[in-house]
């Protein structure tokens, strides 16, 4: 039977999680299918690329780019006649190295340049091709839509995994670095914005165009490559000698300012806990309409989505600081060293989403960071238990995006902890040091960081990588433990019962710490966890009063540890670690007692953490659906607190349902001016399926808010109902004429 562990809540999803997972369905969801794809191989090479100039006329009327790319590649082997390319759907007018011409053909989505004589190994030649084409991919052309008419006509880039040779001939290899040159000309009142530095501006009074020249002097793979082009107010800023850079359309730099204004703080914190500095001159970002991720990481020049720009009335509550920090991150993690091959994409991703937490734990503090760690556990374990699992390095996809899923991400940054806890932190960090020396500019794989760790902590780590990088899965622990007064020994018993199911181990190795508290000192043991069951003897000098399997909640895993009452309500009161605060809250739901009611009430009013305080209000709401009479009291611990503790109430009153709990969700809709607490209520409103539920949802979806945040958790709330006078309501918002947000979430 799979373990059932109470810490985990949709509640405690990030908000890019929680949009794909109903929150009152039971979590996490049940369902895995099989993984199935064949073995990618990473792909052989005969040359790389040093070096491209590209000069591109950006014509965003007829939404073409017209170049002409001079490519410096240089020789493997000997005997390299023929240059293939990477391009796709071009119009190639014509090959050349120097005044000769040279014969070229495209195959599919590659470009076959056959050159004069033979290379020999280590030598280069310059192959300049002249082309035009019109991207379905790599770069997209962007404008005014009927819901948004005052947008303008811009363009942007988008490369990662391999998308770059829809708009540029390239070689894509994340092994494959190069220097760059983007010689962009875009019509009078644009800006192009590229990697690296502006060296030149010229304008062309007679074309109206101006020209503008960026060079990067540090090679990287050509996923990386920018330009963004578009009617920008520029922000300027600075970290120390590392120009900053802000790009937003005119009339957004209020939201600019706020959606940058940490990033000189960010490059500070991850310069000194990463023992490097920024290794770029500039960073710029820019946001662009219609963008198809949060953002992407272009080497020196980040692209952001422009729906983080938003009003300041709603900064309080959605944040974008961990998309700016995770983009800003990889300028270390995937841009200054790369992941070798996409099946070793956690080197990227992994370090990004794990620096959100880095960052995190230096501006809120320990509790909001573990709270985030929390998010990315829960967001790993929808995928694992309700999709699919595999290991965090996997080379079977048919396409490189198959593997950017939330095992590379969340996964991944789960591992850097539980590797940062195993080291030590000082040690952790003298790690990240060397390994970053060692491969700067250049690719990595897992054996890499392997390496790094062990020659600076001189431990064999070969069970930590491969357990939890090339094996899938998580340790599900059955706790027990009992009291042998006769000799004084706590004996603990830990059993792992997750299923043989050939990708996860059989056995983990979890080393751990053991709280207990007795004769009033807080005792913390190390415990190393190597077999499927094995029963610890720890003498102690009187009955512990509580007892806690690492307390501070490091180790990935779902654990089932019955404990009692005294030591729940001892833990929810007394202990310094919020996650554990945030167990004992979840697990006295199985208790309806008035003690155990009481102290989730004092909790949820006042606990010193926000999250222990939303913990104990989803406790509530359970006690609350199998005791009448507690809607009232959820209703006004909602009162005066922080948006998210609003949202948890909320949801409490949804679970309750009856007559007064669906009263103070219909007010909580009318009168919160938070859209995603608003759009919890209304979900509550809908699980109710209550006589006029449809009409309080139909009547909130003409609310505005930031990226049609009610419209679509309104239209989430008509589908649960399955009421048929929906239908007319979702197939109008699928109209041109309302935001994309409300349209995709309506179809």
């Amino acid at each position: 039977m799979p373990v059932r562990d109470p810490l985990y809540h949709p509640l405690f999803l990030s908000r890019r999680s929680a949009s794909d997972t109903p929150p009152f369905d039971p979590f996490p969801p049940g369902g895995r299918k099989p993984w199935k794809a064949a073995p990618k191989p990473r792909r052989d090479l005969e040359f790389h690329v040093c070096h491209y100039k590209i000069a591109l006329d950006v014509d965003l009327a007829g939404r073409e780019l017209r170049g002409r790319v001079a490519l410096t590649v240089e020789a493997i082997r000997d005997g390299i006649r023929e240059v293939a390319l990477d391009a796709a759907e071009m119009t190639v007018m014509s090959a050349a190295m120097g005044r000769r011409t040279l014969r070229h053909r495209a195959e599919g989505e590659s470009l076959r340049v056959t050159l004069p004589r033979a290379l020999r190994a280590g030598r280069r030649a310059t192959i300049a091709i002249v082309y035009r084409t019109r991207p379905r991919k790599g770069f997209f052309f962007v404008g005014p839509t009927e819901a948004e008419p005052d947008r303008h006509s811009a363009g942007w880039s988008q490369g990662q995994a391999d998308d770059t040779h829809w708009w540029i001939p390239c070689l894509e290899s994340t092994e494959s670095r190069a220097t760059l040159e983007m010689i962009a000309t875009v019509p009078s009142g644009y800006r192009a914005i590229g990697n690296g530095r502006l060296i030149a501006r010229r304008a062309d009074a007679r074309r109206k165009t101006v020209t503008y020249h960026w060079r990067q002097d540090t090679a990287h793979p050509a996923y990386l490559t920018s330009l963004v082009v578009g009617k920008f107010t520029e922000l300027k800023d600075r970290a120390g000698k590392v120009a900053l850079r802000g790009y937003v359309p005119r009339g957004q730099e209020a939201a600019g300012r706020a959606l940058f204004h940490k990033t000189p703080r960010m490059i500070e914190t991850f310069s000194k806990v990463f023992g490097t500095p920024y290794p770029y001159p500039k960073y710029a970002q820019s946001t662009v309409f219609d963008f198809t991720f949060g953002g992407m990481e272009n080497t020196s020049a980040t692209t952001l989505t422009a729906r983080a720009l938003q009003p300041p009335k709603d900064t309080a509550d959605q944040s974008y600081e961990t998309l700016i920090s995770h983009e800003l991150a990889h300028q270390w993690w995937g841009d200054l060293v790369t992941c070798r091959d996409w099946s070793e994409g956690w080197l990227n991703e992994g370090f990004a989403t794990y620096s959100e937490i880095v960052f995190w734990e230096s501006e809120h503090g320990r509790d909001d960071a573990d709270f985030a760690r929390l998010e990315q556990m829960c967001s790993y374990l929808v995928e694992d238990s309700g999709d699919y699992r595999r290991p965090i390095v996997e080379t079977r996809y048919r396409h490189p995006s198959d593997v950017f899923d939330r095992h590379l991400y969340e996964k991944g940054a789960c591992v850097l902890h539980m590797l940062r806890a195993t080291l030590g932190d000082s040690v952790w960090r003298r790690s990240l040091r060397r390994y970053l020396d060692r491969h700067a500019f250049g690719a990595v794989e897992t054996a890499d960081l392997r390496r790094a760790c062990e020659e600076e902590s001189g431990r064999n780590l070969a069970w930590f990588f491969d357990q939890w990088v090339h094996r899938g899965g998580h340790p599900e622990l059955r706790v027990g433990r009992e009291w042998d007064a006769a000799s004084g020994v706590l004996l603990l018993t830990v059993e792992q019962v997750q299923e043989e199911d050939g990708i996860a181990p059989r056995t983990f190795r979890i080393p751990t710490v053991l709280e207990v508290v007795v004769g009033g000192r807080r005792l913390r043991l190390p415990v190393d966890l190597r077999e499927r069951k094995e029963t610890i003897q720890i003498p102690l000098p009187s009955k512990p009063r509580y007892v806690a399997l690492d307390p501070e909640h490091d180790v990935l895993k779902l654990m089932e540890f019955p404990r009692s009452q005294d030591e729940l309500l001892y833990g929810l009161s007394r202990s310094p670690f919020a996650l554990e605060r945030i167990r004992c809250a979840r697990e006295l739901g199985s208790r309806v007692d008035r003690e155990a009611t009481a102290a989730l009430l004092r909790s949820a009013r006042r606990d010193r953490f926000w999250g222990v305080r939303v913990a104990a209000l989803a406790t509530l709401g359970e006690i609350g659906a199998r005791d009448a009479g507690f809607a009232d009291r959820v209703a006004g611990l909602a009162k005066g607190q922080k948006p998210r503790v609003r949202r948890a109430a909320a949801w409490a009153l949804g679970w309750m349902g009856g007559e007064s709990a669906l009263k103070h969700l219909k007010r909580i809709a009318a009168t919160d001016a938070n859209p995603y607490t608003t759009g919890m209520a209304l979900l509550g409103i809908a699980r109710s399926k209550k006589d006029g539920a449809f009409d309080v949802l139909r009547t909130e979806a003409t609310r505005e808010s930031h990226r049609d945040v009610i419209r679509q958790l309104v239209f989430e709330g008509m589908a649960g109902l399955k009421d048929p006078r929906a239908v007319p309501v979702l197939l109008e918002h699928t109209q041109l004429g309302y935001k994309n947000e409300a349209r995709e979430a309506a179809t």
